[in-house]
């Protein structure tokens, strides 16, 4: 009896320390995927604010250059004016002043400035009043860069809600924000009175100024407060059904959970070199074209090739052909940021998806991995040494503006390298497109 009573007691606690050491291990593990998910929407909610951030600073900007063309467009219209160049010729002063006043403008006569006063820090278009090739005057027109001026600037950009612009010239604020106030921009940061904002700069081209679309980190953050609550209250949840149901339920569903990530990599990576496969290359090539269409900006495509792999094959055997393939790829995949991809195109060839990188970018990560490419030695068994080279093909988006017309570009640009001689980055340019056969734009 007392023996039945031991072995059911150790039987119920040996149930109960293993529920245990379940419940802990699912615990662990949803904190880590917890900690892996909020870290990646955060990078992704930064990112987006950037983005947007870039945007309503270079619509701005691209107002401006409207607003100097009109500035212009007024002083001309007002130059041309028979008022005020009966005005000038005149040379009386009150006249002047009238018809200046009348026009908004001022009116340069030698070094007298006579008309509206121009104050501040302006942006001016001017006109001459000419006769006989001697300049009588000239008729100026300005705008003040003020806060007024932002918020007929922020009137027609794209600035997200608890964003604003600010003018900024030489490291201090002249508009938008504490006046005179010194800043420093870092990594996208810009940093007021001790106060950190998320930022992106555009010049204007007129008074060594600049554009700044800013907003707090603060309200960066609280961007996704709503799905971090979601997500701990999903994890709050998920911990109480697995106390509650862990002896039963929570072996199978790791292992069930473990063979689906195991099926998920199997299906989205390339087995020899453990980076992604052809099929993740056109999922995630096809994403960011669509994403960098939408926000107006690029995306650029890397394909490579090594040279001479035949060659490798055929001294040294298909085992050193795989060990070349593989530090190819680890060569390749250490040189690029988080947020790209790098697949095996096939065979002997390597693609790279850079988002939001134009093509000067994109070439100069293709020189610094051919460089590395380049410095590779492998020794075998019998202490011979491999050394490999690789070609480079370079092609960018909207300049070629589909998933098909983008690697039949760089495609090309990569069979050039290989007639310059390889070991080399070619990029594609916009004529090139006339050079490829037609059915490779379909897509």
């Amino acid at each position: 009896m007392e023996q039945r009573r031991f072995k059911s007691r150790y039987g119920r606690f040996a149930l109960l320390r293993a529920a245990l050491v379940v419940f802990l291990a699912i615990t662990m593990l949803l904190g880590l995927v917890l900690f892996a998910v909020d870290r990646n929407a955060r990078a992704s909610n930064e990112h987006q604010a950037r983005t947007d951030l870039a945007s309503a600073a270079r619509v701005a900007a691209a107002d401006v250059s409207t607003i100097r063309a009109n500035l212009r467009a007024q002083a001309a219209e007002a130059a041309s004016s028979a008022a005020v160049q009966r005005a000038v010729l005149s040379g009386n002063a009150k006249q002047i002043i009238a018809v200046a006043r009348e026009h908004h403008a001022q009116i340069v006569i030698d070094s007298r400035r006579l008309g509206v006063r121009l104050p501040g820090i302006q942006m001016h278009g001017s006109a001459s009043i000419a006769d006989r090739g001697r300049t009588l005057a000239t008729v100026v027109v300005g705008v003040q860069l003020d806060r007024s001026f932002l918020d007929a600037l922020a009137y027609s950009a794209p600035v997200p809600p608890g964003a604003a612009l600010l003018l900024v010239r030489d490291g201090h604020v002249l508009a938008g924000g504490p006046v005179g106030a010194a800043t420093s921009m870092q990594n996208g940061r810009l940093q007021i009175l001790g106060l950190k904002f998320a930022a992106e700069r555009h010049p204007l081209g007129v008074a060594r100024a600049s554009v700044v679309a800013v907003e707090p980190v603060a309200a960066v953050d609280a961007a996704i407060a709503p799905f971090r609550r979601r997500l701990f209250l999903a994890a709050a949840l998920t911990l109480a059904l697995a106390a509650a149901l862990a002896a039963r339920l929570a072996r199978p569903a790791a292992r069930m959970l473990a063979d689906l990530r195991h099926l998920r990599r199997q299906a989205e990576t390339d087995g020899l070199t453990a980076i992604a496969n052809r099929r993740k290359f056109d999922e995630r090539l096809d994403e960011e074209i669509e994403h960098a269409r939408r926000l107006d900006t690029n995306v650029s495509l890397v394909l490579a090739d090594i040279d001479n792999f035949k060659s490798i094959n055929d001294r040294y055997g298909h085992q050193t052909g795989d060990a070349v393939i593989k530090a190819v790829a680890e060569a390749f995949a250490a040189s690029v940021r988080d947020i790209d991809l790098v697949a095996r195109f096939g065979g002997e060839e390597f693609a790279a998806v850079l988002p939001g990188t134009n093509l000067l970018g994109a070439r100069r990560l293709s020189e610094r991995v051919r460089k590395t490419v380049e410095a590779l030695s492998l020794e075998l068994p019998d202490g011979q040494r491999v050394t490999v080279t690789a070609s480079f093909g370079v092609a960018a988006f909207p300049t070629y503006g589909a998933p098909g017309a983008l690697i039949a570009a760089a495609d090309f640009a990569l069979y050039e390298a290989k007639a310059q001689g390889k070991n080399c980055v070619v990029t594609a340019s916009a004529k090139d497109g006339a050079r490829v056969a037609a059915g490779a734009f379909a897509s």
